[in-house]
Formats: structure tokens, sequence, C-alpha cells
């Protein structure tokens, strides 16, 4: 860096513009450049600012993984040493970090802004070391949270819990919230709760008659209908019938 050996005339507008490309920069000949000054003179502007910055640790790190400012040209940073930095620039600067510090993810950023995943990621040289060990803490933060099981907790309702309970086992699960439903407004409406518990297979049966697949696979001990004393597999006149679904059922088993 270079040294306080002779005494510069600093105007504050020099000293603030200084000031406010310190964090975005990664050299004196980048700040030279894009203040107008020579780089002894920027050099000796910036000098109390970086030891500031370097005793609190947000100095933040170069491209090629040493510190900002540090001796001698950087190659990964000289094709880019004339780039005119424009407050434009600086302002969406600070948007794309503000984005990657909120903790959203990169793709999200990228889609937002029309640029690929890559682009975003590029902005993580301009974090200081603080911020990259706060990115990482929220990354797996969201992580964990994605892979959190769902706590699934009881109805605080006991009514609901009782007639909850008395539904039948075979009962689908899609359907077990609207049966239950159905039943505690039978009981609302002025019915006993010990009748309509012991009617829950009936409503279980309603229910599923109403909404279940027609199509799926029915018990032939089933009745025929609600309150019939015949069964489904009674109403079939040649038992016979019945060998070429035992054939079937055999060879999937």
């Amino acid at each position: 860096m270079p040294t306080r050996n002779k005494t510069f005339r600093v105007t504050d507008e020099q000293a603030q513009m200084v000031l406010d490309l310190l964090p975005v920069v990664s050299s004196f000949r980048q700040l030279a450049l894009a203040t107008g000054l020579n780089k002894t003179k920027v050099g000796y502007i910036a000098a109390p600012y970086l030891a500031i910055m370097r005793a609190t640790g947000a100095i933040g790190l170069c491209e090629c993984g040493r510190e900002r400012f540090h001796p001698r040209v950087c190659s990964r940073t000289l094709s880019r040493g004339g780039r005119v930095i424009t407050p434009k620039l600086l302002a969406h600067r600070a948007e794309m970090v503000a984005a990657i510090m909120s903790g959203e993810q990169y793709l999200s950023i990228a889609r937002r802004y029309g640029v690929d995943k890559a682009t975003v990621r590029a902005y993580l040289r301009y974090l200081t070391p603080a911020q990259r060990e706060r990115r990482k803490a929220l990354e797996r933060a969201r992580i964990r949270e994605s892979r959190a099981v769902p706590v699934v907790r009881p109805h605080r309702d006991a009514l609901y819990r009782r007639v909850y309970a008395a539904l039948p086992g075979w009962l689908d699960d899609t359907l077990r919230d609207d049966v239950a439903s159905e039943m505690l407004v039978a009981i609302y409406e002025g019915a006993e709760e010990r009748e309509i518990i012991a009617q829950a297979e009936r409503f279980a049966r309603a229910a599923r008659n109403a909404f279940a697949s027609k199509f799926g696979a029915i018990s032939l001990d089933q009745p025929l209908f609600d309150g019939s004393r015949e069964t489904i597999g009674s109403s079939i006149v040649d038992p016979g019938a019945l060998a070429a679904f035992d054939y079937i059922f055999e060879e999937r088993i």
C-alpha cells in the first residue's frame, strides 16, 4: 500500500468519493481510475479507513483469495482495472449483495434479475468474511427447515376427537375429515352424540359411495345397499364365474 511520506491536499468531496468506493473495489488501481486521482493520493486518503476495516475484519477478500488492496498487481482483477464504476453500477451491486444477505436462493435472485445463477454467485466476492459466514448460516438453516418433519397436532376439540376415533379403519384418509365434519353437524343440529357415533359406519359408507372411486376393489361381502341383508356375492348366479378372478389373484401373488 502507498506510504504516507508526503502531504496531500484532500477535499471533502474526494475523501467522500473514496470512502463510498472502498467497499466495492479491490485495488488502488481501480479506485484511482474510478475517482480520477492518482494511486498515491487515493492510497493516502484510504489508509485510515482501510486500517479500521482491517481491524474489524470488514476488508474482505480479493478474487485471488488474498486480502483486498494487497501489494502488487493482481492478475485476477487486472482485466477489469479500467471499468468505470458508476453510481448505477454501485446501486445494482448493493441490491445484489442485499438480496444475497437476505437468505434468498441464488436461483430465485437470478430469475428476478434476468441473469444466471453463476452471475449471482459472482457477487459473493463483494461480501466481507462476516457476511460470508452469515450467508452460510442462512443456507444451513434453510436446509434444516426443508428437512424438518412436520408435526401433526391432535385436534383440540374433544367432541371432534371422539367422533373421529369412532370412524372405521377402512375409511380412506382423504374422506375421514369430511365424514367427521358431517357427524359433527348432525350433533350440533340436535342429534344425540351416542346415536351419531353408533352410526359412524353408516356415515363412512355413504361418503365412500358418494366420493370414492367406483372402479376400485370392493368386498363381495359388502351389502347391496344400506340396510340390505343381501351381499354382492350372493347376487352372482354362477359362483364358477369367480374362478377367473382367483386365477388372477394367484398370479399376482
